[in-house]
């Protein structure tokens, strides 16, 4: 009788719940291999911007692992990251470091709590801004949204890291693109540099760039990151000195006459660049200080225009453009000096292809004789002394290089 007991308690009781137990301890290693990055649908995995890098696999398996599509995908950022920016292998190295770091190099990553996604968790929301936009989340498009910014608004990344070692590079990199300080403890400096070392490595990163072209066109120095809020960057100091064109330009209408004395009224100086068309690197017309964008419109004299409100309380004026499209910021954006901004054209009241340059100190008006009207060859220091013969003046004359070095002053 306590034997067939033994058997019904074995059979009835014992093997079932050890069968339970077994199945769900099975089904936790899967959801923790899921989580891990072994396998399956991972549209739903959340990482913080903070996650220590994984030293086995990631969302696309070992980064080490040439085989792996996490090491795939940071080969692709690697090569158009060469190609197409000339960063150096340091470089290189702290970018992709930086992304095992915040999201272990998985485009679908996300933190809901910080509004951020993506291999660099841009913010995607109202927390950090929203510079993620329509980008999809896969490698390629991430890639080139970096690429862009690089290009563009966060391109003070670029400038500070050439020349660059490993350790400034993940510092330029958190700083320009992440929005960190420098101090700032999430950067997990230590570990950071010893992924970048092994990254450097794994992906035979021993080169130099040819970052070139870092103060003016695309390569402006432009603040802000995944986690900073623009207004919490630093005004621009005192006044401008960059210009709103680069390359060879003429100044073809001066201030407050087209011939700076004399002539009919002109409440701005013209730019215009060496062979200017509408179209083309060669149009672009630059921001010449930080600030952000107060109007975008257009009018039947300055045609399609964009006004900046800068950062020293002074009013911006860039007339002139194609179009409204040329002018590739929008009404809110936050800008910088040496951003660019627009095209030349010649809408509105213009002879010529160029920009239309006006500055008010006081407020958002252009017209003649509006108060707070300065010369803009007094505004902008890097104009050259022979198209400003006097304070309240400036006249035509050039040709000149946005490279010359000597100031006016």
């Amino acid at each position: 009788m306590k034997k067939a007991i033994t058997v019904w308690f074995w059979v009835k009781i014992l093997i079932p719940v050890l069968l339970v137990l077994l199945g769900l301890f099975f089904f936790f290693l899967v959801v923790i291999n899921l989580l891990a990055g072994g396998g399956g649908d991972d549209s739903s995995v959340c990482y913080t911007s903070n996650n220590d890098t994984p030293s086995g696999a990631g969302i696309g398996g070992d980064w080490k692992d040439s085989k792996s599509n996490t090491h795939k995908a940071m080969q692709t950022a690697a090569d158009k990251f060469k190609n197409e920016l000339h960063m150096s292998g340091d470089n290189i190295a702290a970018a992709l470091a930086i992304g095992l770091r915040e999201s272990q190099f998985n485009p679908k990553a996300v933190n809901p709590g910080g509004q951020v996604k993506g291999i660099w968790q841009w913010g995607a929301g109202n927390v950090n801004g929203n510079r993620y936009k329509d980008t999809q989340d896969n490698v390629d498009s991430q890639i080139n949204l970096a690429i862009k910014e690089l290009k563009t608004t966060h391109a003070a990344t670029l400038s500070d890291m050439h020349n660059a070692d490993l350790t400034h590079s993940l510092e330029a990199w958190d700083v320009h693109f992440e929005g960190v300080a420098a101090s700032d403890p999430q950067r997990k400096a230590t570990e950071t540099l010893a992924t970048a070392q092994k990254v450097k490595k794994v992906f035979k990163l021993d080169f130099s760039g040819s970052l070139i072209d870092l103060t003016g066109g695309d390569s402006n120095t432009a603040q802000g990151g995944a986690t900073l809020n623009p207004n919490n960057c630093p005004p621009a100091m005192g006044t401008s000195s960059g210009l709103p064109i680069k390359g060879q330009y003429n100044i073809t209408g001066g201030y407050p006459n087209y011939q700076g004395a004399g002539g009919s009224p002109h409440y701005g100086v013209d730019f215009q660049s060496v062979g200017a068309k509408e179209t083309g690197d060669s149009s672009n017309v630059y921001a010449v200080a930080d600030g952000k964008v107060y109007a975008k419109t257009s009018d039947s004299t300055g045609g399609n225009y964009v006004v900046i409100k800068n950062n020293d309380g002074s009013y911006t004026y860039y007339g002139h453009a194609p179009s409204q499209s040329a002018i590739v910021v929008n009404k809110g954006d936050t800008v910088h000096k040496g951003q660019h901004i627009s095209h030349q054209g010649q809408t509105g009241l213009a002879t010529g292809v160029h920009v239309h340059f006006g500055v008010n100190k006081k407020k958002p008006a252009f017209a003649p004789q509006s108060d707070g009207l300065v010369s803009g060859g007094d505004y902008l220091s890097k104009v050259p002394r022979k198209a400003v013969p006097a304070k309240g003046q400036t006249v035509p004359a050039g040709p000149f290089s946005t490279d010359q070095t000597k100031d006016k002053k």
